[in-house]
């Protein structure tokens, strides 16, 4: 995937947050037919406003309440979807394995319940809940993960703010995210399970990603360690490099400077 292609989606596409994990699962998979997923999301959006319409034929089919309950039960009773306690397993964020496998992490559950709620006609948005991604399916909101289990506003609020100890932060974060938030869930996850398993080369694309999305600064010095365990000593100096220019005096900067100093004296060592 092109390196502007990922913001790019992600300005253009604030609707379509399936738009942006198939992005980021084409660099897991570079020959990834991303139309063939649209093309599955379709039937199944086609096959739930079916349920929808029939299921109006009742006085409460409009209902917000019964609209989730229809959504739910069919992504999870019907097709088998759920949440994936393998926390480990890089697949439960790559959209297109989610999927094929019908199980993944709890923001791609979130992006999947979004895709096909949209093309029933459902309004479905994504919550950045602290630690655990939901979904808000007509102002009711549920956890995608857990076969969409209605939770209660106040509860969750309760929760958010003895995670959180703001109530003004607690309150933020019950309100819809867009893709760019979306996209740094996925990402992180990824970034976790790579440096788990010292896979160096796949932190340092994560990472590239993450910094291109965000511009934070901290990016780079995470990608600038990946790719000095891998041998790549100009790209690490030049990310140190970079991150000190744009915060000389932070608190972690002492400890770039010495990653600066160890990058510069293996680029600088003779090869054998």
């Amino acid at each position: 995937m092109d390196v502007q292609a990922l913001p790019h989606l992600i300005s253009t596409t604030p609707e379509r947050p399936e738009e942006v994990a198939l992005a980021i699962a084409a660099d897991e998979y570079p020959g990834l037919r991303d139309e063939l997923c649209r093309h599955r999301l379709d039937a199944m959006g086609r096959t739930l406003a079916l349920k929808i319409a029939r299921s109006q034929a009742s006085a409460e089919g409009g209902e917000p309440l019964t609209l989730a309950r229809v959504l739910c039960d069919f992504l999870h009773k019907e097709l088998g979807f759920r949440g994936s306690d393998d926390y480990d397993d890089p697949r439960n964020n790559f959209f297109n394995d989610v999927l094929d496998r019908r199980t993944g992490s709890p923001v791609a559950m979130a992006v999947l319940h979004m895709a096909v709620g949209r093309r029933a006609g459902i309004d479905v948005e994504g919550i950045a809940f602290p630690g655990h991604f939901l979904v808000r399916i007509e102002g009711l909101y549920a956890d995608p993960f857990e076969g969409g289990v209605p939770i209660d506003r106040e509860r969750l609020l309760a929760l958010a703010f003895e995670t959180l100890g703001d109530r003004r932060e607690a309150m933020a974060s019950l309100e819809p995210v867009g893709p760019r938030t979306i996209a740094v869930r996925l990402l992180l996850n990824l970034q976790r399970i790579h440096r788990s398993r010292a896979d160096h080369a796949r932190a340092m694309v994560v990472c590239d990603r993450l910094y291109d999305v965000t511009r934070a600064a901290t990016h780079l010095v995470d990608r600038g360690v990946h790719a000095l365990a891998l041998g790549a000593t100009r790209v690490a100096i030049h990310d140190f490099e970079a991150y000190l220019s744009l915060n000389p005096g932070t608190d972690g900067a002492k400890r770039v400077r010495d990653l600066l100093r160890k990058a510069r004296a293996v680029g600088a060592a003779p090869i054998n």
